[in-house]
């Protein structure tokens, strides 16, 4: 007995010095991380903002528990899942997703669902021309980034506080502004499971409009916006488009069917985190 044993090496003792492996605990696995770059480069956030200034952000690896959040029908009908999902792989705990300029947080969405399916993602598009429904594959791999704020622009400024402001060119008032965040999506997601009216331009506005002439209060922002010159709005709108980085992710779409042909973008539809099977 003793000499298998020896032989098998059950007896053996590490010698004097050598320190003895250590065995993996389980315990102490934590999910990796990542950078993900931020298509807004940080500009348009208040200079209170956590991310005011900053071209990245860290984000965990998605997890099990990441995917019993995606599938939770409470959190689904409440058209919070993916608000839930933010939360959690954010690193930074003082970042609130609502918060995050549409375009970083589809930025973060995608890589998020590339590391976790693979970056091939697999959708159902159907064809402009004759409706059949086509099988397309879009690559998550590097998204491009269209449009945002730029320098030389004349009509849009940053002011000291991080926001962007203008001057609105009939009643030549000056706002200060913030571009389409989580708010906005949240309440057009919310409108959707509602079954209610679209998110008009002028409740847009209302959110997006933060100052007029220095005044911060919301029924001063209310009046105007409710009582704002055409072309005010057309340049208000203007300013939106110009500021907004946007992130693009195409592919060409040719028909089975008509062989019909359409550069077509990614759906961000509910499936955009489940793959296939």
């Amino acid at each position: 007995m003793s000499r298998n044993s020896d032989r098998l090496g059950l007896n053996s003792q590490p010698e004097s010095g050598e320190t003895p492996p250590q065995m993996f605990n389980p315990l102490s696995f934590t999910a990796p991380t990542e950078f993900v770059s931020l298509p807004s480069k940080g500009i348009g956030y208040h200079k209170e903002h956590p991310l005011h200034g900053r071209d990245s952000l860290e984000i965990r690896y998605m997890t099990a528990k990441d995917e019993d959040t995606l599938s939770n029908q409470s959190l689904i009908k409440k058209g919070v899942a993916l608000e839930r999902l933010l939360e959690n792989i954010i690193i930074e705990s003082d970042i609130d997703p609502l918060t995050l300029l549409i375009a970083d947080r589809n930025a973060i969405l995608i890589q998020a669902r590339g590391t976790a399916y693979g970056f091939d993602y697999e959708a159902r598009v159907t064809c402009p021309n004759c409706e059949t429904n086509n099988t397309i594959v879009f690559d998550l791999r590097e998204p491009s980034v269209i449009g945002g704020y730029n320098e030389d622009q004349n009509t849009v400024r940053i002011s000291d506080d991080g926001l962007f402001a203008t001057t609105l060119p009939f009643s030549k008032f000056n706002i200060k502004f913030r571009l389409a965040n989580g708010i906005e999506e949240s309440k057009i997601a919310q409108m959707l499971i509602n079954d209610k009216k679209e998110f008009s331009i002028s409740e847009q506005y209302k959110e997006m409009i933060l100052s007029i002439e220095g005044h911060t209060d919301q029924d001063v922002i209310n009046h105007f916006v409710d009582n704002m010159p055409m072309a005010d709005s057309a340049h208000f709108k203007a300013c939106l488009k110009h500021t907004s980085p946007s992130i693009d992710i195409s592919e060409t779409l040719i028909c089975k069917s008509c062989s019909h042909e359409k550069e077509v973008q990614v759906p961000f539809g509910t499936n955009f985190f489940w793959p296939n099977p």
